[in-house]
């Protein structure tokens, strides 16, 4: 290039820099203010306060009931007599937080070694959400490690750690995981949301969810697992009565070889693996017959599935 087209060519570089850096300032200004914060990026950090703090003495073998409109709710145990209630608040606008927790109005009431925790809805409304962001609202509970629990949330995860006793757990949108349980019957009902378990050993056992997956490991003597739309994972540690039902999807079944059962498969597809020994009907769409000369009935029905029997 002739030197001095390139001397007029950079001059005209430097002034559009000199004429357009003053207006991206200036325009950047304009999304500041329209935002309400720096456009650079930053950490999206949020505070967590401990609102509610009781503590307890209980003895084992009391009932703990909670009903809470939204939030999750987590319970630990103790291997004491030690036990605890406090609810955590998540906000980016902490008096916000505050405020949505004062709104639900909680309420913690002992009656012998029985516990109950309560809640109302905040009655938040969407200008108030648009204006203030989200707040996350968490109950952790620690009580003694044989209790019975009745836990129900409206719109939250329930988690529960190991614990013994009669268990009911409810929630309408989240997922629910449990460690190791056990005790004479448990109940678990999410209408949206998946199920998880280290290990249940119950007398009977119901799971329900309408849209999630069901991963458990069991060991009961009737087991109905049921899920409108999910993947059932069934890890059998003991024979019984099992019930497992998906309208979509997948059910695969963990068992030792020498399990004694009388199957009933129905799906898409039905796949007993190797070092079971079935006598009966088994073809593409159903097996029937005996597992080692019959046991328990075992019952897995999928409208749109696999069915899968294999060695744990």
């Amino acid at each position: 290039m002739d030197p001095a087209y390139r001397w007029t060519f950079l001059g005209l570089c430097a002034m559009a820099v000199v004429v357009v850096a003053p207006r991206f300032d200036e325009l950047a200004g304009l999304i500041r203010d329209r935002l309400g914060h720096e456009t650079t990026p930053q950490h999206d950090q949020q505070s967590r306060d401990m609102l509610l703090d009781r503590q307890f003495d209980l003895g084992s073998g009391g009932t703990l009931t909670v009903e809470v409109p939204d939030g999750d709710v987590m319970v630990r145990t103790s291997p004491d007599s030690r036990a605890s209630v406090q609810v955590v608040v998540s906000a980016h606008d902490r008096a916000w937080g505050r405020q949505v927790f004062e709104r639900m109005e909680f309420a913690v009431r002992r009656s012998g070694d029985d516990l109950s925790v309560t809640a109302t809805s905040p009655r938040v409304q969407d200008n108030e959400w648009r204006d203030n962001r989200g707040v996350g609202v968490q109950v952790e509970i620690t009580l003694p490690q044989s209790f019975n629990l009745d836990v129900a949330t409206s719109d939250g995860d329930i988690d529960i750690g190991d614990v013994a006793g009669r268990i009911e757990l409810r929630t309408s949108d989240g997922d629910i995981v449990l460690g190791n349980v056990r005790g004479p019957a448990l109940t678990v009902t999410t209408s949206d949301g998946d199920v998880s378990a280290a290990s249940i050993a119950a007398e009977r056992l119901a799971i329900q969810t309408h849209d999630g997956d069901v991963d458990v490991t069991v060991d009961s003597r009737s087991a109905r697992i049921a899920t409108g739309d999910g993947d059932i994972h069934l890890h059998l540690a003991a024979g019984g009565e099992v019930t497992l039902r998906t309208g979509d999807g997948d059910i695969t079944i963990y068992a030792d070889p020498s399990l004694n059962a009388n199957v009933e498969l129905r799906g898409e597809d039905v796949l007993v693996g190797p070092g079971f020994s079935l006598e009966g009907r088994v073809d593409r769409r159903g097996a029937q017959g005996q597992l080692n000369g019959g046991g328990p009935l075992l019952v897995a029905e999928t409208g749109d599935g696999t069915i899968s029997i294999r060695s744990r």
